[in-house]
Parts: structure tokens; C-alpha cells; sequence
């Protein structure tokens, strides 16, 4: 069990995850509320929680975003090598037929 406070309300979750993972995870989140308390002039603490999940998962599909134009940036260096080997193997037989 772990005790959870954000924006005044506090209730225990009951996980198998590791507490220490979990204590990283809610100060990372309550970091983004406190932003999002500086950032607007609602007092409503659902809507902060929203805008701060929100801000959460938008750098969720940008980080997702980055990773997959790395990996599709690393598959198309892995082919080009593997064509440029490719070419200079078949111009490797075509100078033994001579």
C-alpha cells in the first residue's frame, strides 16, 4: 500500500510495483501540477489534475514520437550498409569474371 496526496486529496493504491518506482512517478506528476498551478488561475483541482495529466501525456507521444523517428533513422542506416555491402560484393564478382 502507498499513501497518494495531489492537490489536497489523499487515498492509498495497492500495487506490485516497487515503492521507490512509484514515489519517482508521483513526484514527477505533482512537479507537473505544481506548473500547471503556476500556469492558471482555475482553483478547481480537477481540472489542474486534468491539465497536468495532459501535459504528462503529451510528453508521453512526443518522447514515443523522437524514439520511433531514431529507430526508423537506425533501420535506414542498417539497410544502407547492408546495400552498399551487397553492392560491393556483386562489383567484387564482376571483377573476378574479367
Amino acid at each position: 500500500m502507498m499513501r497518494v496526496e495531489v492537490l489536497g486529496t489523499s487515498f492509498q493504491i495497492e500495487t506490485d510495483e516497487d515503492p521507490a518506482y512509484l514515489s519517482q512517478v508521483l513526484s514527477y506528476y505533482q512537479e507537473r501540477v505544481a506548473e500547471i498551478e503556476q500556469t492558471v488561475t482555475t482553483g478547481d483541482p480537477l481540472k489542474k489534475a486534468i491539465l497536468a495529466a495532459l501535459l504528462v501525456t503529451d510528453e508521453l507521444f512526443r518522447t514515443r514520437t523522437e524514439t520511433h523517428a531514431e529507430n526508423a533513422d537506425e533501420a535506414i542506416g542498417n539497410a544502407t550498409e547492408e546495400l552498399i555491402r551487397v553492392i560491393d560484393h556483386s562489383l567484387e564478382s564482376l571483377d573476378d569474371l574479367d
